[in-house]
């Protein structure tokens, strides 16, 4: 006798918009026009950019995908893998499609996300944060990240829970899907089609969950311009650490940031869906800037004005960097900004750390 199996209801959800950075990087130097004129022994007052955006919504339903499944079958990890490296070369399509350079396969940021993201199929939830409170750039520094690293997220749910699982042909429609769905945004609910198409990206890590609620994915792009050493995921508070590495020829630092925030605190799923997209810290608890030939400059903030440090590039692009902690528990986003010689307007960060303390 033939069986007939049932078709069950997932619905696809993005999390839109995806990252935004400490500040909007093209308003930032638009209200700076004569940062590369330096006066010297002059303090130039740096006006402050916007602090950060809002977040257009919570995370959305796009629509309900309808599922016939086979008999309850499992995926192995063999087959999760074959599929993730089929949705790199989905990437690298867009990307060549757009005149991009593909982006490779970087495992320390996959490696970053696999907890997560099985946390996500397996509790019901999609967000940027776990539920332990850490974000990506937290979970990205903790299995040893050295680059800069942006993240989509996309879930398939079944929302009653008690998913049985997929063949690897069928969760590849599934991420399929989930990738079609991201790469044919517009705007301006489109992040996630900008990280996918972001010039900067060198790598990307995906990491693919299947859980008793569905299928939960996360690309996390990476931007590699910089050998840099680790610095330490934890520290005492006020402490010192050193930030040292090489820029790659072709680039060179526009600046080096310390911004702090408070201690991730446990979040409950129904929580975790209320969030949207993630950010660095405010603008407000920035503590400590650097940048070559940094004397006599100056940001102003709502917290005071923090003044310049100088940064010293040798011949090779290798440089070394005292950064100082905040004396409070806190983590603090050391973030290493780079832009193209000859287009000091086209900053992108090249590595970020994040230290508890």
């Amino acid at each position: 006798m033939r069986k007939i199996f049932p078709a069950i209801i997932l619905s696809l959800i993005l999390l839109d918009p995806v990252f935004t950075p400490l500040w909007q990087r093209t308003a930032f130097m638009n209200r700076i026009p004569g940062l590369m004129d330096r006066i010297p022994q002059t303090a130039q007052k740096v006006l402050q950019p916007p602090l950060e955006h809002p977040g257009s919504s919570a995370p959305r339903v796009l629509f309900n995908l309808p599922l016939s499944l086979g008999p309850a079958s499992s995926v192995s990890q063999t087959q999760i893998t074959a599929v993730e490296h089929k949705v790199l070369a989905l990437i690298n399509q867009e990307r060549q499609a757009a005149g991009l350079r593909p982006v490779v396969w970087d495992e320390t940021a996959a490696r970053a996300a696999r907890q997560h993201v099985q946390e996500e199929a397996d509790n019901g939830y999609i967000s940027h944060w776990g539920m332990n409170g850490m974000k990506p750039q937290e979970r990205y520094t903790l299995v040893g990240g050295l680059n800069a690293v942006e993240e989509n997220e996309s879930v398939s749910f079944w929302s009653n829970g008690g998913f049985h699982g997929v063949s690897e042909g069928v969760l590849y429609d599934l991420v399929r899907t989930q990738e079609v769905a991201m790469v044919n945004e517009r705007p301006p609910d489109d992040g996630h089609r900008k990280n996918i198409l972001d010039p900067h990206h060198t790598g990307v890590g995906i990491t693919i969950a299947v859980g008793k609620y569905g299928v939960a994915m996360a690309e996390e792009f990476t931007n590699h311009y910089a050998d840099l050493k680790p610095l330490p995921y934890s520290a005492s508070q006020g402490s010192d650490v050193t930030l040292t590495g090489r820029i790659f020829p072709g680039y060179e630092i526009t600046g080096v940031y310390a911004v702090w925030e408070q201690l991730p605190q446990p979040m409950t799923r129904a929580q975790l869906m209320q969030t949207h997209s993630y950010s660095d810290p405010p603008f407000s608890n920035l503590h400590f800037w650097a940048r070559p030939g940094g004397r006599g400059y100056y940001i102003q903030t709502s917290s005071g004005d923090i003044f310049a440090k100088n940064i010293v590039v040798g011949p090779e692009g290798e440089f070394s960097l005292t950064v100082p902690l905040t004396d409070r528990p806190a983590l603090d986003y050391i973030t290493l900004e780079i832009a193209p010689k000859g287009n000091p307007q086209d900053r992108f960060y090249a590595g970020q750390f994040v230290v508890r303390h």
